[in-house]
């Protein structure tokens, strides 16, 4: 019994640093999902510069994929939604799980990490 409970804990483990390392690079919806579900992926921060959307659906929601960069430089194509289309070259904060986006604010360049200035800046 303790060999099987074991077992069990030890492949829950490996599946879910598999997924971990699945979602890493990517900015699907999958991706986004297995990161909210997952309690190895951690929450942070990633700032972006807006563009204009990818999409706008009959609702006014608009689509984008861009380049995130966190607070050290390191970065990441996500996606995620805005309630409307969204003002371009604007900071914005994410709140996000891995891939997945949990919120996201403006704010002004001043308070963007010089790190994350560079790399967002520089991709344009």
């Amino acid at each position: 019994m303790i060999k099987k409970l074991i077992g069990l804990f030890a492949g829950v483990f490996i599946l879910l640093f598999g997924a971990s390392i699945y979602s890493k690079n990517s900015s699907s919806e999958v991706a986004a999902l297995l990161d909210q579900l997952n309690p190895l992926v951690p929450k942070s921060e990633l700032y972006v510069k807006t563009t204009t959307p990818q999409s706008v659906n009959g609702y006014g929601t608009a689509s984008y994929q861009q380049l995130a960069a966190d607070k050290n430089g390191n970065t990441r194509t996500i996606q995620f939604n805005g309630l409307s289309e969204l003002k371009t070259d604007r900071y914005l904060k994410l709140s996000n799980k891995g891939a997945h986006i949990e919120t996201y604010e403006e704010v002004h360049r001043e308070q963007v990490p010089e790190q994350a200035l560079k790399e967002i800046d520089a991709k344009r």
